[in-house]
């Protein structure tokens, strides 16, 4: 059977909405801080019409977080698309999930690329470095001082702020994978 063309050519900071907010509202109608209660992942057919093509199916984590352990109440949660083999690729490298886990005071967005990360890591390069010099070219968009990737042993790191930057190396629970991650702390 013909594996279908790919439905999504994704570039980074194309990542599609997995979840769903609920918010809860006090007896005057003012809303309730966010609780876990009020958060799901969305439908397959509540997603944007090609990521409804590409992802099978939604898994949603949640951790309501209190003051002791992040300074104040929030809500973690990490929501994973898995994708359809062959539905989606970055850089021609195809996708097998989405990742997208967020609070308050962090964030990191990942694609689990579906190849060792030994054997893609020039073509990321070059594409991620491509695409940060594509702004420059627009005089409406301050240009950035630098584009080059910097090598670590967990893998490549470009900066993009004082608050993140982009993230490529090996899937730690396996490593025949790669995570592309859009990352910021506060």
């Amino acid at each position: 059977m013909a594996v279908p063309a790919p439905v999504l050519q994704l570039s980074g900071d194309d990542f599609p909405v997995l979840i769903v907010h609920q918010p809860v509202r006090d007896e005057d109608g003012i809303p309730l801080p966010l609780a876990c209660d009020q958060i799901r992942g969305k439908r397959i057919d509540e997603l944007d019409p090609l990521w409804k093509q590409a992802i099978e199916r939604i898994h949603v984590d949640c951790d309501d977080l209190k003051r002791e352990a992040a300074g104040f109440d929030m809500v973690a949660t990490v929501a994973t698309g898995f994708l359809k083999p062959g539905m989606a690729e970055f850089a021609g490298i195809p996708v097998a999930e989405v990742r997208l886990m967020d609070s308050e005071k962090w964030g990191d967005y990942e694609y689990i690329l579906d190849r060792p990360y030994a054997e893609i890591r020039e073509v990321l390069e070059r594409f991620v470095e491509s695409h940060c010099r594509t702004p420059q070219d627009n005089r409406e968009v301050l240009a950035r001082d630098t584009c080059r990737l910097t090598e670590t042993v967990e893998g490549m790191y470009l900066e993009a702020d004082s608050l993140g930057g982009i993230w490529m190396h090996p899937q730690q629970d396996d490593p025949r994978r790669t995570v592309y991650a859009e990352v910021w702390a506060d």
